[in-house]
């Protein structure tokens, strides 16, 4: 009986050290392996192939712009080829996953002509009934909007067909950004005219022109070349872009009306930077942020007060510089608010010249409310991703739980393709 006793007993102390070994060993190996929980602006394994997806359209397609239905599914809107084999307004849409969703046109693509080819969608925005909105240029240089049903399918409530097409002048007319009011109307920027002129087109909901809204509908600011709009909550209209002096910002009220508050009779320009400005954003407490490149080799980022003075608190004078890249030219082209008032300037960096090693890539940073940036966003507060042979970024949106989605262009030696990587918050 002793001796049964003492063989269990061994055993168990057997058990116990195998068990011991087992655990140190799994310990080794971890620490081996190093962390593998994931960080803030990792890419997204959980998203495509590692992070990354590209689609493409037959005889080739560029993406500029995302938006993010209230499903989680994500919409991006370009150009390809399409059936004029010319350029057409391009749509693609795709599950929270990044596979193509089917129920979108039956293979989650769709090309719209809109002018006989060569047109070229540049924004897109979801409504709150989850009809898609694309605006942009047909090939006849007129500003174009065109709204799908959610099934990929064009609205004939919208315009009598799905498409509106405006002419303002006898120049080309360029629709460059969208945005939808809440009370679902919506406003086309861009430069009209020659010489060019900041033009803002205002559409009701059925796609006619809003007569309530500056001069039956449309509105002309100065001289210079409109790129970008943002809405205010007070129904403001901010928008940037650049005249012979540089980086001009304007301020609309919501009839189309200068804002007299803002700047000198509505508008803020000889600002002294090298900021070439292609983004605008408005922060929920008013600042107004203007992002671009500064003197090509970096990213440039301007935040403005709600009256048009330079916010003294961003950055150095109201402007920050960003290399994310060394020796590339780099811009930004998508700027993300995100609720805890940090930013993520999304855009692009490549070569300056032809024969360099540096690949076009998307391009990332993240800042702290100070302007100064977030080092616990990939390591250092700045991150690049690249595709294949190369890749720009000219769109971002947040999904509700925080993680960036960015879209643009890449391409291989055969082909140009939509690309979307998602970072996580």
């Amino acid at each position: 009986m002793i001796e049964l006793m003492r063989g269990s007993t061994l055993r168990r102390r057997r058990q116990a050290r195998v068990a011991a070994a087992a655990l140190v060993c799994m310990l080794i190996l971890l620490a081996e392996a190093g962390p593998a929980v994931a960080a803030p602006g990792d890419l997204d394994p959980s998203f495509g192939a590692g992070g990354t997806v590209t689609t493409s359209f037959a005889g080739g397609g560029f993406a500029s712009a995302v938006a993010i239905q209230g499903d989680g599914k994500i919409v991006v809107a370009g150009s390809a080829a399409g059936g004029s084999g010319q350029g057409e307004f391009a749509v693609a849409r795709y599950g929270t996953d990044g596979s193509l969703d089917v129920t979108f046109d039956g293979d989650g693509m769709v090309t719209t002509p809109i002018a006989g080819g060569g047109d070229e969608a540049t924004s897109v925005a979801i409504q709150p009934n989850g009809r898609i909105v694309v605006a942009g240029t047909d090939s006849r240089e007129r500003f174009a909007v065109v709204r799908y049903r959610a099934d990929g399918s064009l609205d004939p409530t919208f315009g009598g067909d799905g498409i509106v097409r405006t002419n303002l002048t006898k120049g080309d007319d360029i629709g460059l950004d969208m945005a939808l009011q809440p009370d679902g109307r919506i406003v086309v920027a861009g430069p009209a005219g020659s010489p060019s002129r900041f033009a803002l087109v205002r559409y009701r909901r059925d796609g006619s022109l809003d007569t309530t809204f500056g001069d039956g509908g449309t509105v002309f600011g100065r001289r210079g070349v409109l790129r970008a709009l943002a809405l205010q909550p007070d129904g403001g209209i901010v928008v940037t872009g650049y005249d012979a002096y540089g980086l001009t910002v304007a301020r609309f009220l919501s009839d189309g009306a200068p804002d007299a508050a803002f700047g000198d009779g509505g508008v803020v320009r000889r600002v002294v930077s090298e900021i070439f400005p292609l983004e605008v954003a408005v922060q929920p407490n008013g600042r107004i942020l203007v992002g671009g490149d500064f003197d090509i080799f970096a990213f440039g980022l301007a935040r403005f007060r709600a009256d048009g003075r330079p916010d003294t608190s961003w950055g150095r004078d109201g402007i920050v510089r960003t290399r994310v890249v060394k020796g590339a030219e780099q811009a930004i082209t998508a700027l993300v608010i995100q609720p805890d008032g940090r930013v993520v300037a999304v855009g692009y960096s490549g070569p300056h010249e032809a024969g360099t090693e540096i690949v076009p890539s998307f391009a990332l940073a993240r800042y702290l409310r100070s302007g100064r940036l977030d080092t616990s966003w990939g390591g250092d507060g700045k991150i690049s991703t690249g595709f294949a042979e190369g890749a720009t970024a000219s769109g971002a949106a947040a999904q509700p739980d925080g993680r960036v989605v960015a879209v643009g262009t890449a391409s291989d030696a055969a082909s140009v393709s939509f690309a979307l990587a998602r970072y996580l918050a």
